[in-house]
């Protein structure tokens, strides 16, 4: 069965610091994307990830994660090093999904992913905008189901996060962060 779907996120970001420090490199895509951020897709259909000014109303560089037909992924990410979990993560995301059904199904999502110093994943927080998405949060995956398909701003204590949501992440152990734009379509 051939199910067709696409999914969008449209996102300007920036990690920083408690105090203010920006950690991520070129996290509000004023630069092209190549700077600071790797592009990676997986499966069938059209994958494209575009920077641009015309996505939100405002002058702004934003970036745009695309993935349509099944199944596959479309990424844009940036994996930093930090001094510590004491982190904050703000972005404005503007999320959209079409198609899909039980079996076979688009969801734009914002993962921030927590890794060893050796660069091994230890849990995942994913915003996620999706009709059908069947994930099911676990001890290492938090889930945040974005309802608002608008364009919201969305804040993240990452200390907080990992003390209330991910009991199975040592936060002593993370010594890395990714930050991705994360367009995936499951089934097929």
């Amino acid at each position: 069965m051939m199910c067709f779907k696409k999914c969008l996120i449209f996102i300007p970001l920036a990690v920083s610091l408690v105090f203010g420090q920006e950690l991520l490199i070129n996290g509000n895509f004023e630069q092209e994307l190549p700077v600071g951020w790797t592009y990676t897709d997986s499966g069938y259909g059209t994958h494209r990830a575009l920077r641009g000014t015309e996505y939100q109303p405002d002058p702004d560089y934003e970036a745009w994660v695309y993935q349509y037909d099944n199944p596959g992924w479309t990424k844009l990410s940036q994996i930093v090093d930090v001094p510590g979990i004491a982190l904050n993560l703000s972005f404005w995301a503007k999320f959209n999904e079409s198609g899909g059904s039980s079996t076979c199904w688009p969801a734009p999502s914002v993962r921030v992913r927590y890794y060893d110093i050796n660069n091994a994943p230890l849990g995942e927080t994913r915003y996620y905008y999706s009709t059908y998405a069947d994930w099911v949060s676990s001890p290492t995956l938090s889930l945040r189901r974005v309802t608002n398909p608008n364009w919201t701003r969305y804040e993240l204590n990452i200390a907080d996060e990992i003390a209330a949501n991910l009991p199975g992440v040592n936060p002593d152990e993370v010594a890395k962060v990714e930050v991705a734009l994360w367009a995936y379509t499951s089934g097929g």
